[in-house]
């Protein structure tokens, strides 16, 4: 079927931006896997049933396994010209797998890119001291003594930018791992702890590690200061890998 929004005659390639926000639990990620149930394969099946031909869409970045997003972007280019553009957002929403919502479409322009033009990515990580079924499902519930000042410590002297390495996996690390992480705060309300964290790119899993960490010092697990664990550049020092039910795409910054 052709919706009456697609021009399919139309004969030039255009790029698009969609935010979208979405439930990442069941899903193997954001990119694209073989046999694999990921969220960009679910959006990509979608495009081809409305827009008539296969698109690659770009992610503003790689989310691991279970992690959600509230506001993510990403980017297509098609040779179908989209004529309304709320119509073709209510046609896309209609056959979609209900954990992902299109909040918005624009045109960009073609030299944009979701993942390169990117000046600045926000993660949150939602914490609970205590137990609550109904935090379950997007909090790390920790059932520990801690220091709330020790946290708010930590997450203020890893501000900056640093080599990383000592938040990531071995396998993982790059030729050069140094983050500009120019946003590191944490708002605690009674048993709550939300972190925030923002920078020009993240390390893999490095936000897990950075909140297994703060917890991990809060606990007084750890007797290395925050600038002490960077300098040592080595992940077993790093507390345990937070969870990943906890962590939500934000937004990203352009």
């Amino acid at each position: 079927m052709c919706p009456e929004q697609v021009d399919k005659s139309y004969n030039q390639r255009v790029k698009y931006l969609i935010i979208c926000e979405f439930d990442g639990r069941g899903f193997e990620g954001w990119q694209s896997q073989p046999s694999r149930n990921t969220v960009q394969d679910k959006i990509e099946g979608v495009l081809l049933k409305i827009l008539g031909e296969k698109v690659r869409v770009v992610g503003a970045g790689r989310t691991d396994a279970g992690v959600s997003a509230y506001r993510y972007p990403f980017s297509f280019k098609t040779q179908r010209k989209i004529e309304d553009m709320n119509k073709f957002l209510h046609s896309i929403n209609s056959l979609i797998d209900k954990r992902i919502f299109f909040h918005s479409i624009k045109k960009v322009d073609d030299d944009f890119s979701a993942r390169f033009s990117c000046k600045m990515r926000v993660y949150k990580y939602y914490v609970y001291n205590g137990n609550s079924p109904l935090k379950k499902d997007f909090y790390w519930q920790v059932d520990y003594r801690l220091d709330y000042e020790k946290i708010k410590q930590f997450v203020e002297e890893i501000k900056g930018k640093h080599d990383f390495s000592s938040f990531c996996r071995k396998k993982s690390l790059l030729e050069n791992n140094v983050v500009n992480l120019s946003k590191s705060e944490v708002n605690i309300k009674g048993k709550e702890m939300v972190f925030t964290f923002g920078a020009d790119r993240f390390l893999h899993n490095m936000v897990r590690f950075l909140v297994g960490t703060a917890i991990s010092y809060g606990r007084g697990k750890i007797d290395l200061k925050p600038l002490e664990l960077l300098k040592v550049k080595d992940v077993k020092y790093a507390g345990k890998l937070a969870p990943s039910e906890g962590l939500i795409f934000y937004r990203a910054y352009y």
